[in-house]
């Protein structure tokens, strides 16, 4: 049992690291950018390459490149990678796409980079995948209720990492002008503020933080393949996300253990569904859907919604000197402002 538990504790953290990244790209900027998936499988193959080594584990395996970087060399280069790929998505789709047109796009890049991992198995496997993946501070301990302690702690203390990277993003000037680009982008703009630039940023950050989520995975499981990099990984964090609370990232912290842990971990453990896995499945996704519609037609802010700004109204300026409203100097009568008027005209 507490195995158990230290298991759904690892995923846990893990998938939060993805819905928070949705939850910025899609919560706090309201962009419809679905290619977060992407940047997940480009972390997870990222991290494999860099730690795998140059010679395949066997035959079946066969990739372009591989190199066996010590911890933690090959998820810093993941994360590069994730900003990198976030950074060429958002140039090719922000500056012009916007609403359903970037969600289209966005989903037309994941597949086309799906695609092509699954037709060259020489690139990064195909559809076999890779395995062998090296473990992070294997070295520290021998037994393996050890070894998830401290993957635990190591998945942990990065998802707090990126928890508190996302409340400062929320929280800074930075983080309101994207409120503002999400609400109105025209009246953004009129200020002198660039609206793709703070859409790019975030997909940048975005993208790395995803990555992250997918180096974690892989090096946690020791393999990866095409087939948790589709679109069914969407919707999941997608429902996580709206269900508790877009833009709130207690919320989506909520949401992910509702989503992730309660519902796509208690299922198994019902009566009747542990025996037929393939019904626990599809009961998972019958319940997904009707909590998102649910959510939707009937609290759209989430479990726990967005915290709106507080201003704070300025105090008023009164003069040191002028004690009460009566020492203000009175404002000159329509009369007295003509007769001034004309006697500068008659001077003149």
């Amino acid at each position: 049992m507490t195995s158990f538990l230290i298991t759904m504790g690892i995923y846990f953290f893990i998938d939060l690291i993805l819905v928070l990244s949705a939850n910025l790209q899609l919560g706090l900027m309201g962009m419809a950018n679905l290619g977060f998936v992407l940047f997940l499988g480009i972390g997870a193959y990222a991290a494999t390459i860099f730690s795998i080594g140059p010679e395949p584990a066997n035959s079946l395996q066969q990739y372009f490149f591989g190199v066996a970087l010590p911890f933690p060399l090959p998820i810093i280069l993941a994360i590069i990678c994730g900003m990198i790929g976030g950074l060429l998505v958002g140039l090719v789709s922000l500056y012009r796409m916007r609403g359903h047109y970037l969600a289209i796009i966005t989903l037309a890049i994941l597949t086309i980079c799906s695609t092509l991992v699954e037709g060259y198995p020489r690139f990064l496997g195909g559809s076999n995948g890779l395995t062998g993946i090296v473990q992070p501070l294997s070295s520290l301990t021998s037994s393996y209720n050890g070894y998830q302690l401290i993957f635990l702690g190591l998945s942990g203390v990065l998802c707090l990492a990126v928890f508190i990277f996302c409340q400062r993003f929320i929280h800074s000037p930075l983080g309101r002008m994207a409120k503002a680009v999400r609400e109105n982008e025209t009246a953004v703009t009129t200020l002198g503020i660039n609206p793709f630039r703070v859409r790019l940023l975030a997909t940048v950050c975005g993208g790395g933080m995803a990555a992250l989520s997918g180096a974690l995975l892989a090096e946690y499981v020791t393999a990866w393949g095409i087939a948790p990099w589709s679109f069914t990984e969407i919707f999941p964090a997608t429902a996580a996300m709206i269900i508790g609370g877009r833009g709130n990232n207690w919320g989506v912290a909520l949401g992910t253990f509702m989503t992730y842990v309660v519902v796509g971990q208690g299922l198994p453990f019902l009566p009747g569904v542990s025996s037929n896995p393939e019904l626990g499945y599809a009961i998972q996704w019958i319940i997904y859907g009707v909590a998102l519609v649910a959510f939707l037609w009937f609290r759209p802010s989430g479990l726990l919604p967005e915290q709106k700004g507080r201003w704070k109204h300025a105090p008023e300026f009164v003069p040191a000197t002028m004690s009460s409203a009566s020492d203000l100097p009175a404002a000159p009568s329509v009369a007295e402002q003509v007769a001034e008027e004309g006697a500068h005209s008659h001077d003149q």
